[in-house]
């Protein structure tokens, strides 16, 4: 399952989720669907009425992983389109998108390789894909592992829809995840403090990515500025031995320090977190067993409060862990103190 919303002043949510079932025919096989329901925001907003609103497209293949990217096109200099698209990847070894179709609204499989010059055929089924776009859409990365532990990175041309180069590495175990991390803090100030301190001939700096790769049996391992090293310069992050295959990955500031942290997810119902100290080496800070095996995390704003929530996905359901109000409350009196101006009213004027 996945969903975007399609509107960028309203709320126009798509939901993409990919279906498997038996045929009615004889011959015992299977079909796949892509099913798409869309809602707008109103008081009338709700799962039956976004349930009656549902596109489906045969697929001819079975599903594996289900995302929405942006496909955008360039006319010489000039940004001329951004619109979303589905990317499913099969077991046909393949990667395929579809996009909504402006006469008819339906949702159509397009030439991926003319847009998506780095989807190939690959040796196994792909299980993980990120994609990051960097310089106002003018470049894009794109990351991948497959079933059989194969994992390839590219950077892409977007205006001119060419690929600039690969790299690629096989771990010889299952991928759970890549996840594309741009190497940049949490701002420790508010940003309004940053921007009254940037001066006018300060540059952006350039972006550091990082790929970060989750197997089923080795440890996780940090791919360091891809963009400079490619996937030559690496480390791997520490595991017990009695943690179990680790399922899923979220990367995020949660404890307002900053500093980004890494979360993992395993089938023997623990959440690890991962720190990083200031000679930049991760090291296991943190061990939390829930009730069940997890699937996936996610650090979201779940209850609308204006702070994100742990959203722990397991076989059970769905579980929320959210912050300390206590701790919050510090970490706000914190910030407000930063913003607070310097009390001049005793200084004199010669």
């Amino acid at each position: 399952m996945d969903a975007f919303n399609k509107s960028t002043n309203s709320i126009e949510i798509v939901i993409g989720i990919t279906i498997i079932k038996n045929s009615n025919d004889t011959e015992s096989r299977l079909d796949t669907y892509l099913n798409i329901y869309s809602g707008e925001d109103s008081d009338e907003l709700n799962i039956e009425n976004i349930a009656q609103s549902c596109l489906s497209v045969e697929l001819g293949y079975i599903p594996y992983k289900l995302l929405h990217t942006y496909l955008v096109i360039w006319n010489e200099d000039e940004l001329v389109s951004k619109e979303v698209v589905f990317i499913i990847s099969g077991n046909d070894n393949q990667v395929h998108a579809y996009k909504e179709s402006s006469d008819d609204h339906n949702y159509k499989e397009i030439e991926i390789h003319e847009y998506f010059p780095e989807f190939t055929k690959t040796p196994s089924p792909v299980i993980w894909i990120d994609i990051y776009y960097h310089k106002n859409f003018s470049e894009r990365v794109t990351a991948f592992g497959c079933e059989c532990g194969y994992v390839k990175m590219f950077k892409v041309d977007v205006k001119n829809k060419v690929l600039e180069y690969n790299f690629c590495t096989r771990f010889g175990n299952y991928i759970s995840k890549v996840c594309i991390v741009p190497d940049k803090n949490s701002p420790k100030n508010c940003d309004i403090i940053n921007k009254i301190r940037r001066t006018e001939g300060d540059k952006e700096e350039e972006v550091k990515l990082n790929l970060i790769v989750v197997n089923t049996i080795l440890p996780p391992v940090i791919f360091h500025d891809i963009l400079k090293y490619g996937l030559s310069n690496y480390s791997t992050l520490p595991k017990m031995e009695s943690i179990g295959i680790m399922t899923c990955c979220e990367v995020n500031d949660i404890d307002f320090d900053g500093e980004k942290e890494i979360i993992m997810g395993t089938n023997t119902q623990e959440i690890i977190l991962y720190k990083k100290d200031s000679n930049n080496t991760w090291w296991l800070e943190e061990l939390k067993l829930v009730t069940a095996p997890v699937l996936g995390i996610k650090y979201v704003d779940m209850t609308g409060d204006g702070v994100r929530d742990l959203a722990i996905l397991s076989m059970n359901g769905v579980q929320v862990l959210q912050h300390d109000h206590n701790f919050l409350q510090k970490v706000l009196n914190e910030k407000i103190e930063i913003l607070t101006l310097p009390d001049i009213s005793g200084l004199k004027v010669d």
